[in-house]
């Protein structure tokens, strides 16, 4: 019986920490008019999949902006990956060609709100012209490698975080 008070006491404050837990929720807006994340050359399978890829980087990164009992919601109206998408050979395969000139960028709109209430709202508009520039502590295979050092800026300067890779 005495061995179970501790573990009853765990499963308690475990259930009220769950509930102080800091939530992020992503939306798109018409995410098929997205430069290219819907097409076949972005990384992504398909608009889905590219959805989901930028939905977990901005909530990773939204999840360390919020006090507890916060809740964020972050709306995105464009993005357009690094790079631009050319024909190439004989055949006029498209191919996706990361150069200075084709820069990452994303629009989206935030709200912070506790306990009901709007505590914080902005928009941002940001990209990065240095994309090419600094070392990039993101893997080569990552499809987002040259937007998350991007959004770890913006995250930074916003809401005061480190300026360090998120990886979970």
């Amino acid at each position: 019986m005495n061995a179970l008070k501790p573990m009853a006491l765990g499963l308690l404050l475990s259930g009220v920490a769950l509930q102080a837990v800091a939530s992020v929720e992503v939306e798109f807006v018409k995410p098929a008019e997205f430069r290219d994340i819907g097409n076949r050359w972005s990384g992504f399978r398909d608009v889905e999949d590219g959805i989901k890829n930028v939905s977990a980087a901005l909530k990773e990164r939204g999840e360390l902006a919020l006090k507890p009992g916060q809740d964020m919601k972050i709306t995105v109206t464009a993005v357009d990956l690094a790079g631009d998408v050319h024909p190439v050979g004989r055949s006029m395969e498209m191919i996706r060609v990361v150069k200075p000139l084709y820069r990452p960028s994303m629009e989206f709109s935030y709200v912070i709100t506790e306990a009901g209430k709007t505590v914080r709202e902005g928009k941002a508009d940001i990209s990065d012209m240095n994309f090419m520039d600094r070392f990039n502590q993101y893997f080569s295979g990552d499809a987002l490698r040259y937007e998350k050092p991007m959004l770890d800026e913006w995250f930074s300067k916003e809401f005061g975080l480190p300026n360090k890779p998120v990886r979970r």
